[in-house]
Formats: C-alpha cells, structure tokens, sequence
C-alpha cells in the first residue's frame, strides 16, 4: 500500500425521534447490551464497541456515501477498527484550552426506545469545559446479540457513514468523486480541480492553503452546500474567530431555520455571547431530538439570565431539573437563577437538593468562594435554611 496513502486513512481528520429516557425500553435486553456498550466506552476501551458493530452494514452505508477511489476503500476496509475509532473520537468537540484537553468523555443514554427488534438509543457525551456531543445510534437485534448499523452525529450534522464518507473523499478526492457531492448540473474541470484541491487542503491540514483556495473560488462554489459544510466545520475546527463567523452566517444563509446544525449554532452563540440566538438553536435542536434535554435547558436557562430575563431563566432552569432530575448541572443553574433573580426562598429549595441528592455541604465557607452565590450568606432564608439544616 502507498504510505502516505496509508496516513491520509489511518490519521483522518474530521472536520466536525424518540421519547424521554423515562419511557420504558420495549426491549430491556437490548438497553442492557447498549448499557455496556456505553459503559466501555467510558472505561475507555472501545472492544464492546467494536464487537456490536455491524461492520459489513457499516461499511457498506460508508462506501455508498459518494464515488470513492477504490484504493481508498481498500485501504480503509483493511484497517476499519481502527479508522472507526479514530473518526469517532475525532468527531467529538475540540478542547478550546488546555485545560480541557485530555479530559475523559463521558457517554449518558438518555432516550431508549425499541420495538420488533430494532432500537433507537440517543446518547450525550460530555466533556470538560460544558462540551456537549448527541448520537443517536439505529440498533437491530440479531441471534441474541446487540448489533449497531449507523448513528447520526447531531454535532457534525450528519450520519457516522457520511462523516466517515467524507474522510475518505478526502483521502482520494478524484474529478468523480467531486462531482458527486456537488449540486452544479454541470461543473467544469476547473470547478472539481478547485473544490479538489480544497479537499486535499484539509486532508494535509494545511489551513493556509484552504483559505487561499476558498477564497479564490467563485461565488456559485463557494455557496455549494457542501462546500458551505466543509467551510463551517473547518473553520470550527482551527478555531478563527473571524472565519467562524463568516463561515456561521453562510451556513445560516445556507440552511435559514433548519435544525440539523442547532447544535453546533447554539454552542457558537453562546461563545459569542449572542444568548437570544442560542436560545432560538437549542430549541430547534430540542425539537429535532423529540424532547426537553437537561444539558440544552440548563443553556437556554443560562442564556436567558445572561440577557436579564430572571423570570424566564428560573422557568426554565426549573423544567431542567424536572427533565433530568439526576443531572447536577441543572440544579446548580436552578440555584444561580434564583440567586440572580434574588428568589432566595427558591434558592433555599435548590441548595436542598444539591446537599441531599449530590452530597455537597454548602456552608457559607463554600459559597464564599462563588462570585455569584456569595450574595446568598448574608439573607435571612438562607441563614434560616443552613441552621434548620445543621440541627438536624
């Protein structure tokens, strides 16, 4: 095999409905099978994960994705565990510090229905720094065994088959191949010379070569769908502020009221303090999911109180708490809201749970060291609530 042919697959680079959780699992042995799928993966070992992968479905969803040069796919093929696991922890947010870098990921199963056999299962990952990713994984039932055939991927915005797809139109990115993924009835030679050296660019992660190329394409490329996509994800990536921008307001322009980049928009928003937009995301990205989501409430929560509107901010933090009971984060902004909003009272009520349910102490000392709580020490409900407490 060529070796840098081998590289360009082995080291890719990714360019980034059901009912609550509560509903009961119409098949509990597949849950418990996918369970310990998701508890491995937070073990870190990825050998639970491989085995209930259906690799011949799998790879041909991939292969079928775009016209793929065929040394590509072999290569791939040869060595699918281990591209499989580089493209999906790849496709997982960036550390934007290096505090978050290196952080473990930690995988919650938080919508599982099943019926006749099959299965849909949505699953939030976390990461440090309020990093959030969603798959929402199609699982069949096969001789007793837990077999997993695709997820969709709500922070790229697209299936595992297509991201994986993409990577290795990028590996190989021939005339065909590139005129498969574009709208243009009719491109030139010059055209798929363009947007295929653009593709190389991001393969050879070489972001000055991709912007001087980007920026020379016309007009008609540069609003391809696709090439809007790739655009956005890779200015993601790299992390340009002001090419992010430009890349969101295409992607907007591109897809006006459309959830299948909420996600991505929501977080983007809310780096750049744009709250009222954030809100607007996350709630079409609730939509798309089917439900209320903790993790999205707690944002819209925070958001809201960001622009001064206590009254919606504790509504909302409060519908986090009743979504996601276990989930600490909306407690917390359940708190800070009603502090804010200086419901003390509230707040006393939050405190409770966050010392019964998640075992904090919250003693003045503690809050002390909280800019925005520290205001609670010095009112009667709270002084009223920590000695009804330490006399119990």
């Amino acid at each position: 095999m060529n070796r840098v042919l081998f590289f360009a697959i082995l080291l890719l680079v990714v360019v980034v409905t059901p009912q609550y959780a509560g509903a009961q699992s119409a098949d509990d042995g597949m849950r418990e099978q996918f369970e310990a799928v998701i508890d491995g993966l937070n073990n870190n070992t990825f050998r639970e994960f491989h085995d209930a992968i259906d690799d011949k479905e799998l790879m041909s969803r991939i292969f079928g994705t775009h016209v793929l040069d065929e040394e590509v796919k072999q290569a791939f093929a040869a060595n699918f565990r281990t591209n499989l696991e580089g493209i999906f922890t790849g496709s997982m947010p960036r550390a934007r510090t290096q505090a978050e870098a290196g952080g473990e990921i930690i995988g919650k199963i938080i919508s599982f229905e099943g019926q006749g056999g099959a299965a849909r299962a949505i699953v939030r990952y976390a990461a440090s720094g309020y990093r959030y990713s969603y798959h929402s994984y199609d699982l069949v039932m096969g001789k007793g065994r837990l077999r997993i055939v695709d997820w969709f991927d709500y922070y790229q915005a697209a299936w595992f088959s297509e991201v994986a797809g993409n990577e290795l139109l990028r590996a190989m990115p021939g005339q065909a191949a590139v005129r498969s993924v574009l709208e243009l009835s009719n491109p030139t030679e010059g055209q798929l010379f363009q947007v295929g050296e653009l593709l190389k660019a991001v393969r050879d992660q070489n972001p000055r070569r991709y912007f001087q190329i980007h920026d020379g394409l016309e007009e008609a490329l540069q609003r391809e769908p696709y090439v809007v996509v790739l655009n956005f994800q890779y200015c993601r990536l790299i992390g340009d502020p002001a090419r992010l921008g430009a890349a969101v307001a295409a992607l907007v322009d591109s897809f006006p009221g459309e959830a299948l980049h909420s996600l991505s928009l929501g977080e983007y928003y809310v780096s750049r303090r744009l709250f009222e937009q954030a809100i607007v995301e996350y709630d079409r990205f609730e939509g798309a999911l089917g439900f209320k989501d903790g993790v999205s409430e707690v944002f819209k929560a925070t958001s809201a109180m960001a622009v001064g509107d206590f009254e919606r901010a504790q509504e909302i933090a409060l519908s986090a708490t009743q979504v996601e009971p276990d989930l600490e984060l909306s407690w917390w902004t359940l708190l800070r809201t009603r502090t804010a909003a200086q419901n003390y009272a509230g707040a006393t009520e939050a405190l409770t749970q966050l010392e019964d349910r998640f075992g904090y102490l919250l003693i003045p000392q503690k809050l002390q060291r909280d800019r925005f709580l520290k205001t609670l020490i010095d009112q009667q409900e709270y002084k009223d609530w920590r000695a009804s407490r330490d006399q119990a």
